[in-house]
């Protein structure tokens, strides 16, 4: 969780989903980053995110996205990005 889910949380989104892929346990983990606000919502990832992945060889299709409280039925573990969006 992050505040426009446009950075660090779909770098860590797909690291995650590739990290899950090569050790092909990716049928045991649904993965997911959201935003606590909705400034970003539809935006693809910031430019520099798309390129620091890119340059580890990870691609991502993500959209921002706001969290939802279905969100804390959904998944068994929501991390956040700092205390900020913890609060």
């Amino acid at each position: 969780v992050s505040v426009g889910n446009i950075c660090r949380s779909p770098i860590a989104e797909a690291v995650f989903r590739k990290l899950v892929t090569d050790e092909k346990v990716e049928n045991k983990w649904m993965t997911d980053s959201a935003a606590v606000s909705d400034w970003n919502v539809g935006r693809s990832p910031d430019a520099r995110a798309l390129s620091c992945l890119r340059n580890h060889g990870i691609e991502t299709a993500h959209k921002a996205q706001q969290v939802t409280k279905d969100d804390f039925q959904t998944f068994d573990y929501i991390l956040c990005m700092d205390e900020s969006n913890l609060r």
